[in-house]
């Protein structure tokens, strides 16, 4: 997993900077099953946006509005497959820890993007990493067959003080709450 994850973020930090470099995501893109949805627009620019397509969950970090910078790249989309727990109506449910991305980068390099999904009635994510904690919004994602499904992004820390970085191990806690504020689902 650590290997996966320091690939991904080489990959984007090469697109980012207008190099090509191989991913896992399809070369195509999926078809949707809805429009993509806006997640985090944190960085002046930059769009984060989630969707559902066949068997896959679509992440993109592409620059807001159509801006281009000359020599880099407009767009990141990486697809991977969506967890089975995702395919199915259900109780809330975090099926995985949320994914680190390499893009948009963050202009001072402290903190990365991390992008999860959830089943269910879950209105707020908090993750917890490297001992700092960081919540969000859960966004309803567009299901065709009625399924609750939705995303979020958080900010957290790089981990610079690793050799490494950062992998899913260090991701201590991810806590899912209801519109009241309870704990329905969480990953220890």
């Amino acid at each position: 997993m650590r290997t996966r994850i320091i690939a991904i973020v080489v990959a984007g930090l090469l697109a980012v900077q207008g190099c090509a470099a191989g991913h896992p995501a399809p070369a195509r893109r999926p078809p949707t099953t809805g429009r993509p949805v806006v997640l985090d627009a944190r960085i002046p620019g930059w769009e984060t946006s989630a969707w559902l397509a066949e068997g896959a969950f679509c992440v993109r970090a592409a620059r807001a509005g159509g801006q281009h910078e000359k020599g880099k790249e407009n767009e990141s989309v990486f697809c991977d497959p969506a967890p089975s727990a995702l395919d199915s109506k259900g109780p809330p449910l975090l099926p995985a820890k949320p994914l680190p991305y390499p893009a948009p980068l963050d202009p001072q390099s402290r903190e990365i993007i991390l992008v999860g999904a959830v089943r269910g009635a879950v209105n707020s994510v908090s993750v917890t990493m490297f001992g700092e904690t960081a919540t969000a919004a859960v966004h309803p994602l567009p299901a065709t067959d009625g399924r609750q499904v939705g995303a979020y992004a958080v900010w957290l820390p790089r981990g610079d003080a690793k050799p490494d970085g950062m992998d899913l191990a260090d991701i201590t806690a991810v806590v899912g709450r209801d519109t009241t504020g309870q704990i329905v689902t969480q990953i220890d």
